[in-house]
């Protein structure tokens, strides 16, 4: 069906946005994109954003189970208040992402972040269940609408060949802060809550101060008719997506990602404890080895790629998650511990060559005018397919399929999507 609403349409031109015309060399080396300009701030707002999110998830997740006597229903619930709102508000937001200048938008988005952070103040410090899970939806609400703005960004800030780079710093930063705030929100959850507020406003005051020095390239599509309907708004993004074929196989690569990423990492504590008959030690070293493979991979593929944007790397990567899963159900006995640690490194770096190229195509090769939609686009997709692998996880364990047996599956999976790959990827 034709799209009847013109101003969601996307443009051809691949030219910069108006507003401010941004100078950047062609090619720079990591560290010096980490201290230019155009790219720290962006990166640290995201870096302490991704540590304050996960820190409060895990911190009410601790707070629940130590007070609450163990209601682990209430702990998946605190998981599904964080990552539900991106079904609903990822729409609305790729449109005022694209509507307004995204970093004055991601301005806004983290000064509101205060005032959801001193919610959090307060429960905390009055040890408040509800008033805890009202400070992480909110949280929620405001990561997705941070979501397509700090990925729709970077192409508005660096030229082309710097992408892959600079998207292989912003995911291992997500994955380094995820890590950090786990650890500490599972060290901190059941005491100081004292600590607790004060560690939780004073991030979310320093991603504010990030993304108040981030430069404002200006609006993408100033004219853009705002739609409030959740669902028609994910809908014309779908169509944004759908509107090139190669920008449509990105976001599902993309999609392919998470959704083999929240299995893996669901299953990881699952079977350190079932196979490994190892404890909540082991669980965290694995998710460190897991966390660096990531960077590993991700900075792997930004080299790969050479400054040009193409989805063979994840192609590669797609295989060895195949063949790592596949690994892993065979070694799963207690005396292939450290073996397990290996391939689960190789797999976490295989996610790092799929995760690269499809966030950098997704940049890429959108419309500059619809950029942010599409990034949005792809959020509501790989929302929905990790959901969807939570549900079905949660009933293949309930009736007995063994994480082994799923870890077997998966690989089957990937393998199979390796070889159909040629078929569909043309770039």
């Amino acid at each position: 069906m034709p799209n009847s609403n013109p101003a969601c349409t996307p443009s051809r031109s691949t030219s910069k946005p108006p507003g401010n015309k941004l100078t950047v060399p062609p090619r720079e080396g990591a560290i010096s994109l980490f201290l230019s300009r155009r790219f720290a701030p962006l990166f640290w707002c995201q870096a302490f954003a991704a540590f304050n999110d996960n820190f409060l998830k895990t911190a009410l997740a601790v707070l629940i189970l130590y007070r609450l006597h163990g209601q682990s229903a209430l702990v998946a619930l605190a998981g599904a208040a964080f990552v539900g709102p991106s079904l609903f508000v990822s729409g609305i937001s790729g449109q005022l992402a694209d509507r307004f200048d995204k970093a004055s938008v991601a301005t806004r988005v983290k000064l509101v972040e205060i005032a959801a952070a001193g919610l959090a103040v307060a429960g905390f410090l009055l040890q408040s269940i509800p008033i805890l899970f009202a400070a992480l939806l909110a949280f929620g609400i405001l990561a997705s609408l941070f979501g397509p703005v700090k990925y729709g960004l970077l192409p508005d800030l660096l030229p082309t060949p710097q992408l892959p780079l600079a998207n292989a710093l912003v995911d291992f930063a997500t994955f380094a802060a995820i890590l950090l705030g786990t650890a500490m929100g599972g060290l901190l959850g059941a005491r100081a809550p004292l600590v607790l507020g004060i560690i939780v406003m004073g991030f979310a005051l320093l991603a504010f101060g990030a993304a108040a020095l981030i430069p404002r390239p200006g609006a993408a599509q100033p004219n853009l008719r705002l739609t409030a309907n959740p669902y028609t708004a994910a809908r014309d993004l779908i169509r944004v997506l759908r509107s090139t074929p190669d920008l449509w196989n990105a976001a599902l690569v993309n999609t392919w990602f998470w959704f083999a990423g929240i299995i893996s990492l669901t299953l990881l504590p699952v079977i350190t404890k079932t196979a490994f008959h190892r404890g909540p030690d082991a669980v965290s070293l694995g998710l460190t080895i897991f966390c660096i493979g990531i960077g590993a991979g991700s900075f792997l593929a930004a080299k790969m790629m050479h400054g040009t944007i193409s989805l063979k790397p994840a192609r590669l990567g797609t295989i060895m998650v195949g063949i790592g899963a596949l690994a892993v159900a065979s070694l799963a006995t207690p005396a292939h511990f450290i073996a397990m640690l290996a391939v689960l490194f190789v797999i976490s770096a295989s996610g790092g060559l799929i995760a690269v190229p499809s966030f950098a195509a997704v940049q890429a090769w959108s419309a500059s005018n619809a950029r942010a939609r599409a990034v949005a686009g792809t959020n509501i997709i790989s929302a929905a397919a990790m959901l969807a692998a939570s549900l079905l996880l949660t009933a293949l364990l309930h009736v007995g399929i063994g994480a082994r047996a799923i870890f077997a599956g998966l690989g089957a999976l990937a393998l199979a999507l390796g070889l159909i790959a040629p078929l569909t990827i043309r770039r």
